[in-house]
């Protein structure tokens, strides 16, 4: 797996490197057609240039006017950009016409922000590619909004529910596909809460597939995975492959993280210490989590600090699953 991942990050790499040298093609192209189109801008470039290296000489040499002869040239450079910002205005050609326009102007199609951070862009196709070698694609084809059946849930009276399974689904449904509609304008964490087999998983399934079709970084981890990523991280560093690495530090950056299984993990100071500090860094930086469990809310304040809960409770919109365990039925 680590040759695989390193060849992926290899991948990307290349993949940034074609696009850099596309895009710096395609501005060489349209300053060539400028050129032709009007000549003197061919000039006054060549002019600038040249005042540059000159400039350059200049203060390698140092001679004793060098103050003076910088001064002159810089009048000359200044008078030059002036003429050029004139002949652009008269013909209507924008100021960053001949700039190179990257597919992403965070990293210039990089990978990289200008604060030495891994960009957005490179997260979503890291993300995209392991998903690609793992299962996750095939289930991903199969749960999904499109293969969901609403039919599966029973239409009738449970327990003391106000709404019938099917009626609570379609509730879910709802706010699920607003979730991915609202993606990027809302501040909307959710959180999916109720026995086993009744459709959390799947339904997670169908937002992390809408969300990667449109391009946004989804991380999906059950809880004891989540917390084995981060005790490799802590504790076993000289030894940590680069997968574990990754997979830690997306648990931070990716666009969207889905936790499944919430408190099937083994309970302790250390796991509620990192759920917590989780949960608190992705709010702060404004990322936003799905957490599934299969814990009542009155089970979630007993199993987890006040900390977490008090995140939890004010900050996700909890949805309930209800009705008969659907894991026999098909389609869901």
């Amino acid at each position: 797996m680590r040759e695989i991942n390193k060849q992926i990050i290899e991948n990307i790499m290349t993949e940034y490197n074609k696009k850099r040298l596309k895009a710096a093609h395609e501005s060489d192209k349209k300053r060539e057609n400028l050129y032709v189109k009007i000549p003197r801008l061919s000039e006054i470039d060549k002019q600038i240039k040249l005042f540059s290296i000159n400039l350059s000489k200049i203060f390698l040499s140092a001679p004793k006017d060098m103050e003076s002869q910088v001064s002159q040239l810089r009048k000359q450079v200044e008078v030059l950009k002036r003429e050029r910002q004139l002949i652009y205005e008269k013909n209507n050609i924008p100021g960053n016409y001949l700039e190179v326009e990257y597919e992403c102007s965070k990293c210039s199609d990089t990978g990289y922000t200008h604060e030495g951070k891994r960009c957005g862009c490179f997260n979503r196709q890291l993300i995209s590619n392991l998903y690609q070698v793992s299962n996750m694609v095939n289930m991903l084809g199969k749960e999904n909004f499109n293969t969901f059946d609403i039919n599966v849930f029973s239409n009738e009276s449970y327990k003391n529910e106000k709404l019938t399974p099917r009626q609570n689904m379609y509730y879910i449904l709802e706010i699920s596909e607003d979730f991915c509609s609202n993606f990027h304008s809302s501040n909307m964490n959710l959180l999916f809460y109720g026995g086993t087999g009744l459709g959390k998983t799947f339904m997670c399934n169908c937002i992390a597939n809408e969300l990667i079709n449109r391009e946004i970084s989804v991380l999906y981890q059950t809880s004891f995975s989540l917390f084995e990523i981060i005790e490799n991280h802590k504790f076993n560093k000289l030894n940590e492959t680069e997968e574990n690495r990754i997979n830690y530090n997306m648990i931070f950056d990716c666009d969207l993280l889905i936790i499944d299984d919430l408190g099937t993990e083994v309970g302790n100071s250390f796991t509620n210490a990192e759920l917590f500090n989780i949960i608190n860094e992705r709010m702060i930086t404004e990322k936003k989590t799905i957490i599934s469990t299969n814990l009542s809310l009155e089970q979630l304040r007993d199993t987890y600090s006040d900390r977490i809960t008090s995140r939890v409770f004010n900050n996700f919109v909890p949805l309930k699953f209800y009705g008969k365990d659907l894991r026999f039925k098909r389609g869901i």
